[in-house]
């Protein structure tokens, strides 16, 4: 954290230089226009954040974002969107990869017209295959072992993990980081895909997966469209608390649920700055030719308890966290 707090100051200074240097005939009178595409379907509250991001830090740089998304996990309609930006010639490009042989094509194309591109929030081994500026986000497989890490202090015996985007890699590698690390310590999890779109399915789905496997004893949600079926689940279910529901991500219910011992933690990879910090290195690059010189910058995991929930819950439901 004080790594990420010394490069933000950094970028302050940065970019207070810049704007200092826009009364040069350079940049004088010249407004940049950034796309970002992402994969986040329109019901999913963690874009709303990341959007939330992108768009302060276009405010606070005078710079025209452009924010568009599919309205269901959709890779081919994903791809065609960034075409169609890339149609455009726009100043910079950003744009999350959950399937990186699905949108490869399209981001490379991008790039083959100059257009400098940043990756967000999934995808990031996309970077060995393409010359992309830099990813922002974190690691999911690691992620994935730090939620077992986190479970497997209530001495849990069998989990279940909710996955409300099949076929997105990041959900799929954060399944895959909470299944090893569980199944090194002896202990069977079971993945259930569902479908983002029906709350209430996605709710008798996992009810009768667990009369018929009463031993289960922890779920594992892997953003906020599956935890908030689960958390309403959970209040019918379990006021005795004999199974531990974690989540990755959060919203102000999820956190409310943490502050009521409903969900034992989130963990927090800070969508806000996978929106804002993009923009932010895309003006720099654009109007003082700053490029990272890191491959990824790492957002997350952080836990998010009841010791410090009370702290995100505001600036939750402000759409900052």
């Amino acid at each position: 954290m004080k790594i990420l707090k010394t490069l933000f100051l950094t970028i302050c200074i940065l970019v207070s230089a810049c704007s200092k240097s826009n009364d040069s005939n350079v940049n004088k009178d010249r407004t940049y226009t950034i796309n970002m595409v992402s994969h986040g379907q329109a019901s999913d509250p963690f874009w709303s954040t990341v959007k939330n991001g992108a768009e302060d830090a276009a405010e606070h740089l005078g710079v025209n974002l452009i924010y568009q998304a599919p309205t269901s996990f959709d890779m081919v309609t994903m791809a065609q969107m960034i075409d169609a930006v890339t149609a455009t010639l726009p100043d910079g490009l950003i744009v999350s990869v959950p399937d990186i042989g699905a949108l490869k094509n399209s981001i490379g194309n991008a790039i083959d017209k100059n257009i400098p591109v940043i990756a967000i929030n999934s995808g990031q081994d996309i970077m060995k295959e393409l010359d992309i500026l830099t990813y922002v986000g974190q690691s999911e497989f690691e992620a994935g072992v730090k939620a077992g890490e986190g479970l497997l202090k209530y001495n849990i015996k069998k989990a279940v993990c909710i996955n409300h985007e099949v076929g997105n890699i990041s959900l799929d590698h954060r399944q895959q980081g909470f299944e090893y690390l569980l199944n090194q310590n002896g202990i069977d999890v079971t993945t259930i895909p569902i479908d983002a779109t029906d709350p209430s399915e996605t709710k008798e789905l996992v009810r009768s997966y667990l009369n018929t496997y009463p031993d289960t004893d922890a779920i594992l949600t892997l953003g906020p469209l599956g935890a908030l079926p689960m958390l309403k689940l959970m209040r019918e279910i379990n006021q005795n608390g004999n199974i531990k529901m974690a989540t990755f991500d959060f919203t102000p219910e999820i956190i409310d649920g943490i502050l009521n011992e409903e969900v034992v933690f989130a963990l927090d990879q800070q969508q806000y700055l996978q929106g804002y910090l993009p923009v932010i290195f895309l003006y720099l690059y654009l109007t003082n030719k700053n490029t990272p010189a890191f491959s990824e910058l790492q957002t997350g995991p952080s836990f998010i308890t009841k010791e410090n929930a009370n702290q995100i819950l505001e600036l939750s439901k402000r759409g900052t966290r």
